[in-house]
């Protein structure tokens, strides 16, 4: 790859980076926001549906620009497991009305899976796993050099309450156009939960399609099952964005040209940026932001069609931030992830009634003690 090329590449990365953070960080009714992923779910039926799509919920209406691709005539054709690719303005409501929609089929084909995608449960002994989900036995001499990532050879322990926890867990989380998908076709997830010893990293691994490795102390920190939702739907998400690539790139649904100027969304996930070197690095952190800020997204969504709580999603991410906890929670600081998080459930999610996280209790104090001050000093409030 040439000098110019990649620089071309990432300076269209970095114009899409920086269009996109801003809409989607822009709670404003002016700011377009832009998408591509699988429905999964169709909240209102109708000529004017609204669909659960990318941790937004769309309304398609009459002056959307719409395209209906392949097999697909109208949007009577349109339900779960479809895809879309839209563009459009939050309203009052916090609905993203689309002005455009491309809507492509969720293409089948025959795919056996192989014995390991399919052993969901943890051996009854501690064990080792790899980035495919292969369990060997603990003392087995393994080469990290062969480990498959930082998802490789990790401990895991034996089948337990904390194993069935996770595995049931993260299995009400999966979307139910994907447990609805035959196993032998190339459009399904076989997902697998487990947990494993892991003393360096705090949040899920999401490894080899359908692996997703949740470390124990990550566990010990969170508080409750909404909180473990909120890790393992990250995980979830993350492979949806792997599907998506893999439906991008074999069915062509983007040009050359669309993939250069919206890289996001023909993104792979476990790859990386397609750049070489320091540039490579540079890339891969402009799309893994965007990324990231997708997962954060539609993690949410499966929380709350989950029947879980999405406000304890920040609160997980804030917990999990620091190496050490504090012993004053209320002075753990917002992530990134966990502001972008509380940006959206502000926009589209209504609060239930008396719920407050330690750190927006804290600084609600902070706020009434400063306006306390302000006040017997005889200064103007905020």
């Amino acid at each position: 790859m040439s000098f110019l090329t990649i620089r071309f590449t990432l300076i269209s990365l970095s114009f899409v980076a920086g269009v996109s953070a801003l809409a989607a960080r822009g709670s404003a009714q002016d700011h377009e926001l832009k998408g591509f992923s699988v429905i999964e779910n169709v909240i209102t039926p109708g000529t004017e549906p609204v669909y659960q799509v990318d941790g937004y919920h769309v309304r398609i209406v009459a002056s959307t620009d719409k395209t209906f691709h392949d097999q697909l005539d109208s949007l009577a054709d349109i339900g779960q497991g479809k895809w879309l690719r839209f563009a459009g303005k939050r309203d009052g409501t916090g609905v993203l009305v689309a002005s455009k929609a491309i809507f492509y089929p969720g293409k089948s084909g025959v795919k056996k899976p192989n014995a390991t995608q399919l052993e969901t449960v943890a051996p009854d002994h501690d064990s080792l796993v790899d980035s495919d989900g292969k369990f060997a036995p603990l003392h087995t001499k393994v080469r990290m050099s062969d480990a498959g990532g930082w998802c490789g050879w990790h401990r895991i322990p034996a089948e337990d309450d904390q194993q069935r926890r996770v595995r049931r867990i993260g299995m009400s989380l999966v979307p139910g156009y994907q447990k609805q998908i035959s196993d032998d076709q190339v459009t399904k997830i076989h997902f697998r939960f487990l947990v494993v010893e892991e003393k360096s990293i705090r949040s899920e691994l999401a490894c080899n399609p359908g692996l997703v490795l949740v470390p124990k102390q990550v566990l010990d920190r969170l508080k409750n099952d909404d909180q473990v939702a909120a890790v393992l739907a990250d995980g979830i998400a993350f492979n949806l964005q792997y599907l998506r690539a893999n439906m991008v790139g074999n069915n062509g649904w983007l040009t050359a040209a669309e993939i250069a100027g919206e890289a996001a969304w023909a993104a792979n996930p476990f790859a990386g940026a397609a750049v070489d070197g320091a540039m490579r690095v540079a890339a891969y952190e402009i799309i893994n932001k965007q990324l990231q800020d997708e997962r954060a997204r539609i993690a949410l969504s499966l929380m709350a069609d989950a029947g879980y709580d999405p406000w304890q999603a920040p609160e997980a991410w804030r917990l999990l931030e620091p190496k050490r906890l504090p012993k004053d929670l209320t002075t753990l600081k917002e992530t990134r992830r966990s502001s972008y998080q509380l940006e959206i459930l502000n926009a589209q999610y209504r609060k239930p009634s008396g719920h407050e996280t330690a750190s927006e209790e804290s600084r609600q104090l902070a706020s009434c003690f400063s306006a306390g001050l302000a006040l017997m000093k005889g200064l103007p409030t905020r």
